[in-house]
């Protein structure tokens, strides 16, 4: 009675003391203890770390920036595997774009799978929009695929004794893929699928005897797993160095340690041959070649005299028949070449879109610095082109809730901007923006407009047109149009005193126009 007395008395006195005391300091100490852990925590480091610091390396090498992405994740469809891979897709792009800066990852919570709500968002500028999407799942998981058991033993009047050995495999597997964020189709080319072989075994023994009246008996049991989440985590770096190899048309090949002459990579690039269009094709040929300072002709898709030649001073140097044409040959060579190499994203990729009009206001960069400066990028021995063009042509018509997709590469460095006039005569830049503040542009480079994560969806029916201004230094921009914020009205008439005003300041600029039909 007087223990339950003074219990009660003590807890009621030491209200404000830390638990451990409270209830007996040396058994909260020895608890406490008990509960730490032994063995010290390690970085998480896997077979594919070095393969992804690679990647970083290639995108950094052939000017891959600022591509859009997000992911919900990838779920497990078969029920059996719980792991947070939201957190390692996030964990392995980040280990993939710390120096070059390739993927910008968007965070998106949302219930299940469901983007749209993301993409369908109008007006929201505070926050980058992803272009693309990194989907996939576990899709196959099976327990004790194959199941091995060897066992022997040997029994005496006084002794017995007994092994046992136990070994099975688990198969689990993983599909990946990217897809376009607006529209939600899946880009065939990216899609990969890759399968792990889990070991688990164990061995035993186990004997007895008698000695006299005494029994003796004794067992031993080694067991060994591989574990699920170390699995999974391993596909999924695997599965992203792939799938982004792929999306972006680098050499990723080369940060698994083999060549464009494995048969299977040599298959995969004869598959991204096979289904390219012709226009696409040369496009590549000539945008590889002039990030490589070897050509300096129009990027436009078109094989000309200046191309041919090129093409077969390249073959001649790469130990391939000199003679001009495009082939798969030529293709594969310039794939694994990576020598001062600028390419660009493959334009079998289609842009995703979601922001009505112009009339949204977005935070824009600082102004431009008046003043002409003769920039490092002027070359006097190749002239200076812009290939600037649609999804749909050089007259693209869209209907209204469609978004807009062009692409602007120059053929050597410089700078650029480009402006939107939409139905009802408002102009307002869209390229260089608060996502993309930079105007220059790297030769061969491909650089998406509207860039940057921003979207531009067309919401009404009439007549619109875009206009690039580029040149080979830096281009000053007129004192009217410093300091508009992107995506908000300019104070002139149309486009065309844009383009005017540019031209008075930068005599030496090129400009390009496409003229856009909106339909109801």
């Amino acid at each position: 009675m007087s223990s339950k007395k003074t219990f009660y008395g003590f807890l009621l006195a030491a209200p404000f003391l830390p638990a451990s005391i409270a209830y007996g300091g040396d058994v909260g100490a020895e608890a406490a203890a008990s509960a730490s852990p032994k063995t010290p925590a390690i970085k998480t480091v896997t077979n594919f770390s070095q393969a992804l610091r690679c990647m970083d390396d290639l995108f950094l090498a052939f000017g891959k920036q600022g591509i859009v992405i997000t992911s919900a994740g990838i779920p497990d469809e078969t029920g059996k595997v719980r792991t947070g891979t939201k957190e390692m897709v996030i964990t392995a792009i980040a280990k993939m774009t710390t120096k070059s800066n390739a993927l910008e990852f968007i965070d998106f919570h949302a219930g299940g799978d469901d983007l749209a709500n993301l993409f369908a968002a109008k007006g929201d500028m505070a926050r980058k929009l992803p272009d693309y999407y990194v989907r996939g799942s576990i899709t196959q998981m099976d327990d004790n695929s194959v199941r091995k058991n060897k066992g022997a033993g040997i029994s005496l009047p006084f002794l017995d004794f007994g092994y046992s050995k136990d070994e099975s495999y688990d198969v689990i597997s993983m599909d990946m893929s990217v897809g376009d964020a607006a529209t939600r189709k899946i880009l065939p080319i990216t899609s990969t699928s890759n399968t792990m072989v889990l070991v688990k075994g164990g061995r035993a023994g186990e004997g007895g005897g008698r000695l006299g009246k005494l029994g003796l008996s004794f067992n031993v049991d080694l067991s060994r797993s591989e574990g699920v989440g170390a699995a999974t985590r391993t596909l999924i770096e695997l599965g992203l160095i792939e799938t982004m190899g792929k999306f972006t048309q680098v050499p990723y090949w080369r940060c698994l340690d083999t060549s464009i002459t494995n048969p299977l990579i040599r298959e995969q690039a004869r598959e991204w041959y096979d289904t390219a269009k012709d226009k696409d094709r040369v496009l590549f040929i000539q945008r590889k070649l002039a990030g490589m300072n070897r050509y300096g002709g129009p990027l436009d898709g078109f094989v000309n005299e200046g191309l041919r030649n090129t093409v077969a001073e390249y073959q001649a140097q790469a130990g391939l028949v000199a003679d001009g044409a495009i082939n798969f040959d030529l293709y594969a060579s310039l794939l694994d070449d990576t020598q001062n190499v600028l390419a660009a994203v493959p334009p079998t990729a289609p842009q995703a879109a979601s922001i009505p009009g112009v009339s949204s206001a977005v935070k824009a960069p600082p102004p431009a610095v008046a003043g002409a400066v003769q920039s490092q990028f002027a070359s006097a021995s190749v002239p200076f082109r812009m290939s600037f063009e649609s999804d749909r042509g050089a007259r693209p018509a869209y209907r209204v809730g469609e978004y807009l997709n062009m692409v602007l590469s120059l053929n050597g460095h410089g700078t650029a901007y480009c402006y939107y006039e939409d139905a009802t005569r408002n102009t307002a830049r869209i390229f260089p923006n608060q996502f993309h503040p930079d105007a220059s542009v790297n030769a061969g480079a491909i650089t998406r407009l509207p860039s940057g994560g921003f979207k531009i969806r067309f919401d009404r029916a009439g007549r619109e047109r875009v206009a690039c201004i580029g040149a080979d230094r830096e281009l000053v921009v007129p004192s009217s149009l410093r300091g508009a914020r992107d995506l908000t009205p300019l104070p002139v008439r149309s486009l065309d005193e844009v383009v005017s005003q540019f031209k008075q300041s930068n005599p030496a600029a090129v400009t390009s126009f496409i003229d856009i039909t909106v339909t109801p």
